[in-house]
């Protein structure tokens, strides 16, 4: 009794402690709540970011492992199945000793590539278990297409049966011309698709819309709302991001064309002596009557395009911090140096098993196993 009647005569002592206790409570759930509030928006915007990143560089990665079929596993696999023996017959030679096969003749001459530890005789080689697909024309026949070429390299006249082999292989001339026409039929299909694939991400990396439309969907900022066809750009013009890498043909991809083709056979005249002669195309095949540039042969993308891609491409979208009963303009106070305000960062690559020495799998050694990966 003597404790509460203490109390009672000093109500001060509970009074004066709630004064500062609970306003305090208040402040506290205050700043839980902006803070609370703040940082859901500013992982909603990385989210965003996020997601619009590594959807647009899934547009890269199917460009680049795409190529990467185009420009070797195809060839190398349509023209096994064709020509290899068996099932094709053996050409005999013309010294009356020994033969040659269809297959080896043409990647001999240049014509097409194939897997480097190919099996004469066999099925094509299945690689999906190799890290490197060591894919390659006759280095002899192409020595253009030996390294990665830096630029546009066409051929304007190709030797698809050289004068020798003409010479030394009983090739009858009719039969040569199946193989040209086959020859061409296939690469002018590649080339088509080559041609597609880079219409297709053309668009799409234009104005980069799949970006944009991410973005837009997971951030909904009234900036987007407001202006959708800018909704993004502080990412998308980032130094070292999209627009200032974006593949452009004539620039960092080129496709490689031959403009006439020539080759040589053996023509039958029927008389006894002499039984034949060596004939060839004259004038040589014109290809860009099928097609302005020619005949496709191969498509590449310049080695520090391919590296830079491996290493990264970096995006900083910039984002309004909302407002705070502290009213503290987090707009200026934590602005990044990219966007002149706050900012979440993406770092998105497309990378191939090769990134540690280049990460060029589209030629040579063309391996379609390019993968998009994000990083914080």
């Amino acid at each position: 009794m003597a404790i509460f009647d203490k109390i009672g005569r000093r109500p001060g002592q509970l009074l004066l402690p709630s004064l500062l206790i609970i306003p305090s409570l208040l402040l506290f759930v205050y700043l839980l709540f902006e803070t609370t509030k703040i940082s859901r928006e500013k992982i909603r915007q990385q989210f965003a970011v996020d997601s619009a990143a590594f959807i647009q560089m899934g547009d890269y990665t199917n460009l680049l492992n795409r190529t990467a079929y185009v420009n070797g596993a195809f060839p190398y696999r349509i023209f096994k199945e064709a020509y290899e023996c068996p099932p094709e017959s053996p050409l005999q030679m013309a010294a009356g000793s020994g033969e040659t096969c269809p297959f080896d003749m043409l990647y001999a001459a240049g014509a097409f590539p194939k897997y480097k530890n190919d099996v004469k005789g066999s099925q094509p080689a299945t690689l999906d278990d190799k890290k490197k697909w060591e894919i390659e024309f006759d280095n002899a026949a192409r020595p253009e297409f030996t390294a990665n070429p830096t630029s546009k390299v066409d051929k304007p006249l190709f030797s698809l049966i050289t004068e020798d082999q003409g010479v030394k292989i009983m090739l009858e001339w009719g039969t040569a011309i199946g193989y040209y026409k086959f020859y061409a039929q296939v690469y002018s299909l590649l080339g088509s698709v080559e041609e597609s694939q880079y219409t297709v991400f053309d668009r799409l990396t234009e104005s980069f819309n799949f970006f944009r439309k991410s973005y837009y969907l997971n951030a909904n900022t009234s900036d987007c709302v407001s202006n959708p066809q800018t909704c993004g750009n502080d990412g998308l013009y980032s130094t070292g991001g999209f627009y200032g890498n974006k593949l452009t043909r004539g620039n960092n991809f080129f496709m490689h064309y031959t403009q006439k083709i020539l080759f040589y056979a053996k023509v039958f005249t029927g008389a006894s002596l002499p039984p034949y002669y060596l004939g060839k195309t004259n004038p040589p095949m014109d290809m860009t009557t099928m097609s302005p540039e020619g005949l496709f042969q191969l498509a590449t993308i310049t080695d520090s395009a391919l590296d830079k891609l491996g290493t990264g491409l970096d995006v900083y979208q910039g984002w309004d911090a909302p407002n705070n009963y502290f009213n503290i303009n987090f707009n200026v106070i934590a602005k990044c140096k990219e966007t002149g305000r706050p900012c979440v960062h993406a770092l998105v690559t497309t990378q191939c098993p090769q990134l540690s020495s280049g990460n060029n799998c589209v030629w040579p050694n063309p391996t379609p196993k390019y993968q998009t990966r994000l990083y914080p």
